[in-house]
Protein backbone atom coordinates (compact mmCIF):
# COMPACT_ATOMS: atom_id res chain seq x y z
CA UNK A 1 0.00 0.00 0.00
CA UNK A 2 1.71 2.91 -0.88
CA UNK A 3 -1.52 5.95 -1.49
CA UNK A 4 -5.03 5.40 -2.07
CA UNK A 5 -6.83 8.33 -3.02
CA UNK A 6 -10.47 9.50 -2.70
CA UNK A 7 -12.61 12.46 -3.61
CA UNK A 8 -11.32 14.08 -0.39
CA UNK A 9 -8.68 11.96 1.06
CA UNK A 10 -5.54 10.50 0.81
CA UNK A 11 -5.39 7.13 2.75
CA UNK A 12 -1.45 6.08 3.20
CA UNK A 13 0.94 4.55 5.00
CA UNK A 14 2.22 6.06 8.56
CA UNK A 15 5.03 7.59 9.18
CA UNK A 16 7.49 8.43 11.84
CA UNK A 17 6.99 12.11 11.37
CA UNK A 18 2.78 11.20 11.60
CA UNK A 19 3.34 10.63 15.68
CA UNK A 20 1.45 14.00 16.88
CA UNK A 21 -1.32 13.54 14.05
CA UNK A 22 -1.95 9.96 15.07
CA UNK A 23 -1.56 10.30 18.97
CA UNK A 24 -4.04 13.27 18.88
CA UNK A 25 -6.52 10.17 17.85
CA UNK A 26 -5.14 7.62 20.00
CA UNK A 27 -4.97 9.81 22.91
CA UNK A 28 -7.85 10.68 23.08
CA UNK A 29 -9.77 9.28 26.32
CA UNK A 30 -13.38 9.82 24.24
CA UNK A 31 -12.30 8.47 21.16
CA UNK A 32 -10.32 5.19 22.69
CA UNK A 33 -13.28 4.12 24.99
CA UNK A 34 -14.45 2.19 21.86
CA UNK A 35 -11.02 0.60 21.09
CA UNK A 36 -8.97 -2.33 22.24
CA UNK A 37 -9.21 -2.20 26.22
CA UNK A 38 -11.04 1.04 26.05
CA UNK A 39 -8.03 3.08 27.72
CA UNK A 40 -6.05 6.00 25.53
CA UNK A 41 -2.90 4.98 24.08
CA UNK A 42 0.10 6.48 25.37
CA UNK A 43 2.09 8.64 23.20
CA UNK A 44 5.40 5.65 23.63
CA UNK A 45 2.54 3.05 22.11
CA UNK A 46 1.41 5.18 19.41
CA UNK A 47 5.38 5.52 18.02
CA UNK A 48 5.55 1.76 18.24
CA UNK A 49 1.78 1.57 16.41
CA UNK A 50 3.47 3.27 14.44
CA UNK A 51 6.70 1.04 13.79
CA UNK A 52 4.09 -2.17 13.59
CA UNK A 53 2.03 -0.30 10.85
CA UNK A 54 5.54 0.10 8.83
CA UNK A 55 6.69 -3.88 9.66
CA UNK A 56 2.98 -5.03 8.41
CA UNK A 57 3.23 -3.06 4.76
CA UNK A 58 6.07 -5.21 4.03
CA UNK A 59 4.99 -8.35 5.50
CA UNK A 60 1.38 -7.78 4.14
CA UNK A 61 0.91 -5.43 2.26
CA UNK A 62 -1.40 -3.52 4.08
CA UNK A 63 -1.34 -2.05 8.02
CA UNK A 64 -2.20 0.68 9.38
CA UNK A 65 -2.65 4.13 7.34
CA UNK A 66 -2.71 7.55 7.86
CA UNK A 67 -5.95 9.84 6.64
CA UNK A 68 -4.76 12.65 5.09
CA UNK A 69 -7.07 16.02 4.05
CA UNK A 70 -6.44 16.36 0.21
CA UNK A 71 -7.48 20.07 0.79
CA UNK A 72 -4.24 21.31 3.23
CA UNK A 73 -2.39 17.95 3.81
CA UNK A 74 -3.56 17.80 7.52
CA UNK A 75 -4.00 14.25 9.46
CA UNK A 76 -7.45 13.85 10.12
CA UNK A 77 -6.94 10.37 11.54
CA UNK A 78 -6.47 6.60 10.23
CA UNK A 79 -8.06 3.47 8.47
CA UNK A 80 -6.55 0.34 7.50
CA UNK A 81 -6.76 -3.36 7.32
CA UNK A 82 -4.76 -5.70 10.21
CA UNK A 83 -5.14 -8.77 11.33
CA UNK A 84 -7.23 -8.77 14.11
CA UNK A 85 -6.34 -10.55 17.71
CA UNK A 86 -6.37 -14.32 17.18
CA UNK A 87 -4.71 -13.85 13.38
CA UNK A 88 -7.18 -15.30 11.31
CA UNK A 89 -9.28 -12.42 10.33
CA UNK A 90 -8.40 -9.50 8.49
CA UNK A 91 -10.66 -6.44 9.75
CA UNK A 92 -10.61 -3.25 9.11
CA UNK A 93 -10.45 0.01 11.93
CA UNK A 94 -10.71 3.65 11.34
CA UNK A 95 -11.12 6.08 13.88
CA UNK A 96 -10.81 9.69 13.23
CA UNK A 97 -10.30 13.25 14.91
CA UNK A 98 -13.18 14.78 16.55
CA UNK A 99 -13.03 18.13 13.99
CA UNK A 100 -13.47 15.63 11.19
CA UNK A 101 -16.40 13.19 12.65
CA UNK A 102 -19.75 13.23 11.02
CA UNK A 103 -18.63 14.28 7.84
CA UNK A 104 -18.71 10.87 6.07
CA UNK A 105 -14.88 10.69 5.87
CA UNK A 106 -14.80 7.48 7.87
CA UNK A 107 -17.02 5.78 5.32
CA UNK A 108 -15.01 7.45 2.55
CA UNK A 109 -11.36 5.90 3.62
CA UNK A 110 -13.28 2.31 4.94
CA UNK A 111 -14.86 2.14 1.56
CA UNK A 112 -11.47 2.80 -0.14
CA UNK A 113 -9.38 0.47 1.61
CA UNK A 114 -12.10 -2.52 1.65
CA UNK A 115 -11.65 -2.07 -2.26
CA UNK A 116 -7.93 -1.84 -1.91
CA UNK A 117 -7.80 -5.19 0.12
CA UNK A 118 -10.11 -7.31 -2.45
CA UNK A 119 -8.61 -5.43 -5.43
CA UNK A 120 -4.96 -5.65 -4.58
CA UNK A 121 -4.27 -7.93 -2.04
CA UNK A 122 -6.52 -10.68 -2.57
CA UNK A 123 -8.71 -10.90 0.54
CA UNK A 124 -11.76 -13.14 0.33
CA UNK A 125 -13.40 -11.68 3.67
CA UNK A 126 -12.85 -7.86 5.63
CA UNK A 127 -14.12 -8.06 9.24
CA UNK A 128 -15.08 -4.77 11.77
CA UNK A 129 -15.35 -5.43 15.55
CA UNK A 130 -17.28 -2.76 16.51
CA UNK A 131 -18.18 -1.73 20.12
CA UNK A 132 -22.31 -2.53 20.17
CA UNK A 133 -21.96 1.18 22.06
CA UNK A 134 -20.31 3.14 19.18
CA UNK A 135 -23.85 3.54 17.08
CA UNK A 136 -21.05 6.12 14.92
CA UNK A 137 -19.35 2.97 13.55
CA UNK A 138 -22.33 0.79 13.46
CA UNK A 139 -23.60 2.72 10.49
CA UNK A 140 -20.39 3.40 8.89
CA UNK A 141 -20.38 -0.44 8.91
CA UNK A 142 -23.43 -0.92 7.70
CA UNK A 143 -22.87 1.78 4.97
CA UNK A 144 -20.20 -0.27 3.87
CA UNK A 145 -22.53 -3.45 3.00
CA UNK A 146 -21.49 -5.09 6.03
CA UNK A 147 -23.53 -7.29 8.01
CA UNK A 148 -23.77 -8.37 11.53
CA UNK A 149 -22.09 -12.05 12.26
CA UNK A 150 -21.87 -12.09 15.88
CA UNK A 151 -21.94 -10.76 18.92
CA UNK A 152 -18.93 -11.76 21.49
CA UNK A 153 -16.59 -10.95 24.16
CA UNK A 154 -13.25 -9.79 22.87
CA UNK A 155 -9.80 -10.31 24.50
CA UNK A 156 -10.54 -8.40 26.92
CA UNK A 157 -13.54 -9.24 28.11
CA UNK A 158 -16.04 -6.51 26.53
CA UNK A 159 -18.47 -6.73 23.98
CA UNK A 160 -18.35 -6.19 21.18
CA UNK A 161 -20.23 -7.24 17.30
CA UNK A 162 -18.83 -9.02 14.41
CA UNK A 163 -19.39 -7.31 10.94
CA UNK A 164 -18.44 -8.78 7.32
CA UNK A 165 -18.22 -8.18 4.12
CA UNK A 166 -16.98 -10.96 1.68
CA UNK A 167 -15.80 -9.95 -1.58
CA UNK A 168 -18.22 -11.61 -3.95
CA UNK A 169 -20.72 -9.37 -1.79
CA UNK A 170 -18.76 -6.54 -2.19
CA UNK A 171 -18.88 -6.36 -5.79
CA UNK A 172 -23.19 -6.57 -5.50
CA UNK A 173 -22.98 -3.91 -2.86
CA UNK A 174 -21.31 -1.48 -5.31
CA UNK A 175 -23.01 -2.29 -8.25
CA UNK A 176 -26.38 -1.83 -6.67
CA UNK A 177 -24.87 1.70 -5.22
CA UNK A 178 -26.01 0.40 -1.38
CA UNK A 179 -23.80 1.76 1.16
CA UNK A 180 -23.51 5.34 -0.80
Amino acid sequence: METIETERLRIRRLRDEDLDGLYEVCGDPELMRYVGDGRPLTREQTRRWIEKSQGNYERHGFGCAAVVLKDGGRFAGYCGLVYGHGGADVEIIYALKREFRGAGLAGEAARAVIEYGFAECGLSRIVATIDPANAASVRVADKLGMTHREDRLDEHGLPEAVYAVDRTDYGEVRAGGAGA
